[in-house]
């Protein structure tokens, strides 16, 4: 009888340890890579919120944020069509998207911060988006320049046709870029530590552009667009 209850609280002190050890909440690594996978690519969901203070609350607003921002990249076709409906828009950014989900990759390096923080420097090879744009304009920027008088919704539908047509053409950025985000452990959980908007941006960026920073960015766009109406002119 005795030995029976030995053998029983063996069995529940093992139970016991194994439960404690389990349930420690993911590792430095782990919980970096859930970030992006869900942040970037909507996978593993369930994990980040899990594992993520406030994670299903966290998961929606970065949700938002990438809604938004996605929004501003058909902005570059607007001095040709004028402004896009909602609907353009979406058709724009879920193609965009798709193929940022397609193409993109990225690694990580983790390095301990002050207190439970940590520091995540995401080495990303982004989607190549300046010539995704540029396919998209030498399909029509030549016949657009000629019809001066075409109408908005026609100009908006030979954009579309064409951003739909260069699709199939994207592909990654020739360069990585990174982008460092600082994450917290409080008890079990992570969070990501306050005032890093910008960095969150800048993923995004990185990204959907291969770019990590705006101005550089913007340079590589305009510098792209001029070339392209040049080809255009020419070919006039």
């Amino acid at each position: 009888m005795k030995k029976n209850k030995i053998v029983l609280l063996c069995f529940f002190m093992g139970i016991f340890i194994f439960s404690g050890c389990s349930n420690k909440g993911m590792d430095e690594k782990e919980i970096s890579r859930v970030f992006i996978e869900d942040f970037i690519y909507h996978k593993e969901t369930k994990k980040f919120k899990e594992n993520f203070v406030d994670g299903d609350i966290l998961s929606k607003q970065l949700t938002i944020m990438t809604t938004n921002f996605e929004d501003t990249f058909s902005g570059v076709f607007d001095p040709i069509t004028g402004p896009l409906s909602n609907d353009e828009k979406k058709q724009i950014s879920d193609g965009l998207m798709k193929q940022v989900k397609e193409t993109s990759s990225y690694k990580y390096k983790v390095k301990e911060g002050e207190k439970n923080q940590i520091e995540v420097t995401y080495q990303i090879t982004g989607f190549d988006y300046a010539h995704l744009v540029e396919q998209t304009l030498d399909g029509v920027l030549g016949e657009l320049m000629k019809e001066t008088d075409m109408k908005a919704s026609t100009s908006k539908q030979m954009i579309l046709h064409s951003f739909s047509n260069a699709l199939s053409k994207g592909k990654e950025s020739k360069k990585e870029t990174e982008v460092t985000l600082k994450l917290e452990k409080v008890k079990k959980e992570w969070q990501i530590v306050e005032g890093q908007d910008d960095k969150l941006e800048s993923i995004l960026l990185a990204f959907i552009s291969g770019y990590n920073n705006k101005s550089n960015y913007e340079k590589a766009m305009n510098s792209m667009l001029e070339n392209s109406i040049n080809n255009a002119k020419s070919k006039l």
